[in-house]
């Protein structure tokens, strides 16, 4: 399924984006800072083996967790125009995983396995 493809390669797109923005660009453009690039990506491990294998609760639960990077994409999208460019992405990244995720879950047969 497509949407399951999608929603993987978004999530590890994202766990990618971390510590390059936070860790290796360097400001204005990034933070330059390993410690929050170590801290803006440690929580993106929690769900990231049910999401490569396709869990729904795996998929939900990293939903959530994304809604706070959302936040924070759109927060330095609009306060700080030099990180402008990896927020849009980070922003983009997350909107289409969340809409991979709903459309995988109303496309599941009721009692299917949440596994692929």
């Amino acid at each position: 399924m497509i949407s399951w493809h999608l929603a993987r390669w978004c999530y590890l797109g994202l766990l990618t984006l971390q510590p390059v923005w936070h860790g290796l660009m360097p400001p204005p453009a990034g933070a330059g800072s390993w410690p929050l690039a170590a801290a803006a990506t440690l929580p993106l491990l929690l769900p990231l083996k049910g999401v490569w294998h396709g869990s729904l609760r795996s998929m939900t639960w990293a939903g959530y967790l994304l809604m706070l990077y959302l936040v924070i994409g759109v927060m330095e999208a609009w306060a700080n125009p030099q990180q402008r460019l990896p927020a849009l992405l980070q922003i983009a990244l997350v909107a289409v995983f969340v809409g991979s995720a709903l459309v995988l879950s109303r496309h599941r047969p009721p009692g299917a396995s949440s596994r692929k």
